[in-house]
């Protein structure tokens, strides 16, 4: 039976649920629906509570169960020897005490029975008695008549104990642990530490510690042995002997009568309550009428339609679970249910205001997983376990991030998840009792970050030091730091200041802000400039950091407001979560003893909490932390200048020398400030006392004296050179030995040998010895540093030229690779279609001479068909386009040398430029209408007629080139979308250079060439001066403006990467590019130095998955209308035009022109096969099976007799895996034509693999003994899955047995790759043979019929197919 069968028999039986405790059967509750039963017994009225047990007996907290109307009177205790009537007080006997509180037996001991004596004094406080706590727990209000207890809470033996009152009768006392600041540091182990994990994991751990306890205990302490069989929800429990020989307490009254004057003695007045029955007290919600006032969250609950859940109607659910429901909603802590396999869930209003949030109300009777999505991947493994092995769970301070106010919180639960049964053998459901401590863990944590910052901070000698200090205080808080910026404040001059002399901050004139570190934000990044001024930037944070000066205090900012602009956000590594902050704090630092602003803070704000009081405290605190600890370093830093200059002074007084003296130190010191050296002396503690001048210039040291303290030189070298240093220093200072070695400097030098004044590294050579004492003591460090700047420089310029050799090197390789393949792609379609021409024309004559034909009978019309002739002409056309592909590469190439000879040069001619955008737009309107690609143009009529641009004076060839290359991406990359295939072409005009921020994320590619005469910039261009534009008829006023053109596509658009490398020579968005798409990778390369010869840029604006922009801009001048006349201008543009038509070639992946209009309307697409065809690739691979095939011409005569005699052509039944069209149709129909069965195509790998499973290679059954195969001939480069993995996994097949055992698949490689290396691989690949393009038909027979060998002559007895 499954888990939502067994619900409904168990919620809706309506019967009791029996459990393993007999000594806990107390009578049953009565009714409470509007019915009193008086004669229903007390014993029935307990069973009802079975099922609240359970959920006590895995509650952590010690709490018992009170019958406040006990059957018999309860007894109350002895009168003391005061004899005072206000000592007594009932005695506390329990119908119940959950595990919690039975294992600890000082506290069971003290509290239950009639022997009980209360805590030991140490426990008890002195203002709550053992007495008063008794007469509160069994005492009850007298504002209604609820029978509530009153107060709700109670402080007694450190434990805050809490009541509630169930049907009026059952009184529910539970203690809680008080935490206290001095407890915290301490381990918790008296009494009062509350219930220990193990109570909620069945007691096995407190079994075993209770074991472990018990065998370090003297023989009469130790507990006797009454542990019980753990059994359905028994639960183990060891009771310790007592003193008095008492055994555990029983659960049954004593009959003693209550004596006169105690808390149950009504007949006084002064104590006397009245008990009733509250009118707003609701004892049983699940009723149909139920009594009393219904909360709103009660009746939300009632209307929860519960027969759709696994619950069923409310009104057949059993005595148990109405029982635990009722628990569930009076408990004023958060709680709920889940039930059922689906865990449908049934909570309480504090459930819903504390946990729930906004997923209330829609939660009620609902599953767990869907509303809790955020939870359920790491919830999911708990809850199952937990219900596989019924052990209840307990966490403490769980991390669960909770979406329930609109925001994704960071939330902390100490929670418990408990099986129940529901009076069945099975688990029915689960109790959760979760208790948010996210304020405890954060503010733990934050205290842990103050705490560092101040541990840190105190280890600082100076001010300098104490900002990076800051920084690693607050490195490892990634969550309440998302990122943070450490700015100092110093004068304009850069220089350190005395930071004990600023009086006040206020005026900001002379103030700049120096970068001292940065948590998360990159280096260089927008939002961290290193210098900063405060008066006039703009930069950064800057606006900010002068409101902070002025109000002293942090400040708030919020992007929502605009004080946090997001830009400045953007390419931040966010820490923590790794969200974006939507807020920040800036702190000003000042110290405590002082006014001045020295340094500027920006922290930002967790984002999965929210800026509340809490995180208010927490800034306030960092902020009088940041200056204590800063107005200490300032103290010990003048102290020790101080104490350090008055030491300097006291030496100079007791060391007076003589005149010689004097004139030998001046002799020395000027050597020393001639020498090409920069020479230094250092104190032992590693202050720099003497420098010469040499040794300032070369490093940038300040000269300040002020500004020195100890190790301070190590700040002018980089962090790598500095670690370095203090090896070296080790070895001067510990081990008295001379040290020398390589050290960057963090002060860049201009190099002199450049024009540019191109800065270059600052490297020195340190050499140093350490000067002794006497007494074998280090006195001083001096030494040296030469300048070896310049011979890192040429060093590195040695390894860049080698780099970029090593580069070169590779493109050129590439750059062959990729000619070679486009130019041998089409020649086998050359040399294919030619044998076609020869062998149609030679068939009326079957004569065939080699490789010069000569025909005989060519005259007899009969010989050659219609069907011949138009065989011929589309051979010739294919040869056409083919011829027209390699010329295309060819100019590209001489493109390119012309360029980079500046030997190109522009030719400016007056042009219409609406006109030639149309032009270009229509070279492709067949291919866009094949492929369905919707054109929109976009022509700024506004600033074309504002600006009177009609005729122009421009290069309209060079225009028209950029033009189609724009436009053949564009539909190269658009053609393949499913959704949208749209293109926008644009044409504006203006008299300024256009914006590139006008399209989000364009920018435009920086000018990288030099013309003859120089850069090319906005002053010079290629169009020649003004007097230089051809002569109009009409004579106008001519005048310079930008043309802009841009090309919008709905492509697969460009990953960031992607475009950094777009507009280089050879190179293409991916490897993959050339691989799907084809191409040589000149074309973006091409148009940008063409644009820039014009005066011009070109950009690019891009996103991945959604298309992309490319643009650019031209300088022209207005020109008058052109003299020559439209028909001399078609000429032009004609002769132009077969040059950029090559941008779609016949070898290209997209075989753009295969499927475009033109070659619809010749009636017949390239070899014979109609361009209807070429549309659709499942269709050629849906034409390889056999019956489909048309029947077998004959093969020619010549052609066949190169072959062998043995060989027949008639019994080959080849597969063609090509993806390349125009190939793949006229290898397809060559191979026909020569005489072969049959001849199937694949386009990729993929295609392949499928083709071969319905081979006879794969199918050995004679139902279905599958197709025929020979031999596949197979191309390498190929989209989806290229020929190389695809052998190898047909090779794998083989191995696998996936292939009949026994047979070897034979493979060709029909590929344009020729080079040693690249057949070396296709055949190391289990390629059989490598036949290389271009290729003769009777070549390729040649080496099939070697392949196939005698396995071919053992097929020619198959019949043959029809």
């Amino acid at each position: 039976m499954g888990a939502g069968t067994t619900l409904s028999a168990a919620v809706g039986a309506g019967g009791t649920a029996e459990f393993s405790e007999p000594s806990h059967q107390t009578p049953r509750l009565p009714p409470t629906c509007g019915t009193d039963d008086a004669s229903t017994t007390a014993t029935e009225d307990l069973d009802l509570l079975e099922s609240i047990k359970e959920v006590l007996d895995a509650d952590s907290r010690p709490t018992f169960v009170l019958d406040l109307d006990p059957d018999d009177p309860l007894p109350i205790t002895p009168i003391d020897s005061t004899g005072s009537p206000t000592a007594r007080a009932k005695v506390l006997l329990p119908v119940f005490c959950n595990a919690a509180l039975r294992l600890y037996e000082q506290l069971y001991d003290g509290l239950i029975g009639l022997d009980a004596q209360g805590l030991p004094p140490e426990q008890e406080p002195q203002d709550a008695s053992f007495d008063e706590f008794k007469r509160w727990a069994t005492g009850v209000t007298t504002h209604d008549d609820s029978k509530d207890v009153f107060p709700l809470s109670f402080l007694y033996g450190d434990l805050l104990w809490t009541g509630s009152t169930v049907r009026k009768r059952w009184r529910l006392i539970s203690g809680n642990r008080l935490w206290r600041a001095a407890e915290v540091a301490s381990p918790v182990g008296d009494l009062s530490s509350g219930a220990p994990a193990e109570v909620a994991t069945g007691g096995f751990v407190a079994e075993h510690s209770l074991k472990a306890a018990s065998q370090k205990a003297p023989p009469s302490e130790r507990p006797t042995d009454t542990s019980l069989p753990v059994s359905g929800t028994t639960i183990a429990v060891r009771y310790s002997k007592q003193k008095s020989g008492r055994p555990p307490p029983k659960s049954f009254f004593s009959t003693r009568q209550t004596p006169a004057g105690s808390s149950d003695d009504t007949t006084k007045s002064s104590a006397s309550i009245t008990l009733a029955a509250p009118e707003k007290s609701v004892a049983d919600w699940t009723c149909p009428e139920p009594r009393g006032v219904l909360s709103a969250h009660l009746q939300y609950a009632r209307t929860v339609n519960w027969a759709i859940t696994p619950l069923g109607p409310m009104e057949k659910w059993s005595p148990e679970f109405k029982q635990t429901a009722n628990l569930c909603m009076n408990n004023p802590h958060p709680a709920a249910l889940f039930w059922g396999s689906e865990l449908t869930m049934l909570y309480n209003e504090a459930y819903a205001t504390e946990v729930a949030g906004n997923k209330h109300p829609s939660l009620m009777g609902t599953g767990f997983s869907g509303p809790f999505s955020e939870l359920w991947d790491y919830l999911r493994p708990i809850f199952a376990e937990c219900a596989r092995t019924g052990i209840s769970v307990r966490k403490e301070d769980d991390y669960l991030p909770i979406d329930r106010h609109g925001l994704l919180e960071e939330t902390f639960f100490s929670w418990s998840f408990t099986p129940m049964y529901g009076g069945t053998d099975r688990i029915l459901g689960f109790y959760n009792a979760p208790f948010e401590t996210t304020k405890q863990v954060i503010n733990r944590r934050r205290m842990h970050t103050i705490n560092k910052i101040g541990e840190r901070t105190a280890q600082a000698k100076a001010v300098k030091q104490f900002w990076k200090f800051v920084l690693e205080g607050l490195q490892d808080n990634e969550r309440d730091v998302p990122f943070a910026l450490l700015y100092s404040v110093g004068d304009g001059e850069g220089e350190d200041n005395d930071h004990s002399s600023m009086s006040s901050g206020s005026t900001i004139s002379l103030k700049t802000c120096h970068l001292e570190g940065s948590i998360g934000v990159p280096d260089g990044h927008m939002a961290a400039p290193t210098h900063l001024d405060l008066k006039r930037s703009r930069e950064g944070f800057v606006p900010s950091f002068r409101e902070a000066m002025r109000t002293r205090e942090p400040t708030l900012l919020h992007t929502r407001d605009g004080t946090l602009p997001e830009v400045l956000l953007e390419g931040i590594n966010w820490r923590g979560f790794g969200d974006p902050c939507r807020e920040a704090v800036i702190f000003p630092v000042r110290p405590t003893n002082g006014d001045a602003v020295l340094a500027f803070l920006v922290l930002g704000v967790n984002p999965r909490r929210p800026y509340n009081d809490e995180y208010k405290a927490f800034t306030s605190m960092l902020n009088r932390q940041l200056a204590t600890s800063l107005a200490s370093v300032i103290l010990f830093e003048d102290e020790t200048r101080r104490s350090r200059d008055a030491a300097e002074a006291a030496a100079l007084e007791k060391e007076q020398l003589t005149q010689q003296l004097n004139l030998q130190a001046s002799r020395y010191r000027r050597m020393t400030e001639l020498s090409p050296l920069g020479m230094f002396l250092i104190s032992p503690e590693g202050v720099l006392r003497e420098a010469n001048d040499r040794f300032f210039e070369m490093t940038g040291h300040t000269r300040d004296n002020n500004s020195q303290y100890e190790m301070s030189w190590l700040d002018i070298m980089v962090e790598e050179s500095a670690n370095t240093m203090r090896e070296g220093w080790e070895r001067l200072v510990k081990d008295h030995l001379p040290w020398s070695g390589e050290l960057k400097l963090r002060k860049p030098r201009i190099n002199p040998a450049l024009e540019t004044n191109e800065p270059m590294d600052s490297w020195v050579l340190f050499s140093a010895h350490a000067e002794l004492s006497h007494d074998g003591t280090v006195r001083s460090v001096m030494g040296s540093i030469t300048d070896i700047s310049h011979l890192k420089w040429a060093q590195g310029l040695q390894n860049r030229r080698l780099q970029e050799a090593e580069e070169t090197r590779r493109q050129q390789n590439e750059f062959i690779d990729i000619t070679s393949h486009e130019m041998r792609n089409p020649l086998t379609a050359i040399l294919q279609c030619a044998d076609d021409i020869l062998s149609a024309l030679g068939a009326g004559d079957n004569q065939y001479q080699g490789t010069e034909a000569t025909y005989r009978g060519i005259g007899n019309a009969s010989s050659v068909t219609s069907q011949t002739i138009q065989s011929c002409i589309d051979a010739a056309q294919t040869i056409a386009l083919c011829v027209q592909h390699q010329k295309s590469i060819v100019d590209d190439i001489l493109t390119i040398s012309k360029l980079d000879s500046n030997l190109l040069l522009l030719t400016p001619v007056p042009c219409q430029p609406k006109l030639l955008l149309r032009r270009a737009v229509k070279m492709f309107e067949p291919e866009l209408q094949a492929k369905k690609i919707e054109v929109s143009f976009d022509i700024r009529e506004t600033s074309l007629t504002g600006l009177s641009v009609d005729w122009v004076a421009m290069d309209p060839s060079r225009v028209l080139q950029v033009l189609i290359n724009l436009l053949t991406n564009a539909i190269k990359f658009t053609a393949p979308a499913k959704d949208k295939r749209l293109i926008t072409v644009v044409l504006d005009a203006s008299l300024n250079p256009p914006d590139a921020r006008l399209i989000p994320g364009f920018q435009y590619v920086p000018v990288s060439f030099k013309a003859a005469g120089g850069y090319v910039d906005s002053k010079t261009s290629a169009l020649g001066p003004e007097d230089e534009m051809p002569d109009a008829t009409v004579p106008v006023p001519s005048s310079e403006l930008y043309l802009y053109f841009h090309v919008q596509d709905s492509g697969c658009g460009l990953t960031h990467e992607e475009k950094q490398i777009l507009f280089q020579r050879f190179k293409q968005a991916s490897p993959r590019t050339h691989a799907q798409y084809g191409g040589s990778g000149l074309g973006l390369f091409i148009s940008k130095r063409l644009a820039e010869l014009h005066g011009g840029q070109i950009g690019v604006a891009s996103e991945a998955g959604v298309g992309s922009v490319f643009g650019f801009f031209v300088r022209v001048r207005r020109a008058a209308p052109s003299p020559v006349s439209r028909e001399e201008e078609d000429a032009f543009l004609a002769a132009v035009g077969p040059m950029e038509r090559h941008l779609h070639p016949v070898g290209e992946r997209n075989t753009s022109l295969l499927n475009s209009e033109a070659v619809k309307q010749e009636g017949k697409g390239y070899s014979g096969v109609s361009s209807a065809e070429f549309s659709s690739g499942a269709s050629l691979v849906g034409s390889m099976a056999p019956e489909a095939a048309p029947a077998r011409p004959q093969p020619f005569s010549r052609i066949a007799s190169d072959v062998s005699s043995t060989f027949d052509p008639k019994q080959l039944d080849i597969l063609v895996v090509e993806d390349n069209l125009i190939n793949q149709r006229v290898l397809v129909r060559q191979l026909k034509q020569y005489g072969c069965n049959t001849v199937g195509v694949a386009n990729d790998g993929l295609e392949a693999l499928a083709f071969l499973e319905k081979t006879h290679f794969c199918r050995t059954s004679e139902e279905n003994p599958g197709q025929d195969l020979s031999v596949i001939l197979m191309d390498l480069e190929m989209p989806n899955m290229d020929g190389l993995t695809c052998v190898r996994e047909i090779r794998k097949w083989q191995q696998e047995g996936k292939v009949t055992k026994g047979k070897h698949v034979p493979v060709i490689a029909v590929t344009a790759n020729v080079r040693d290396e690249q057949v070396a691989t296709a055949r190391k690949s289990g390629m059989d043979d490598v036949v290389s393009k271009p290729f003769r038909i009777k070549d390729l027979m040649k080496k099939i019929e070697v392949l196939l060998g005698q396995d071919l002559a053992g097929s020619q007895a198959q019949p043959e197919h029809a």
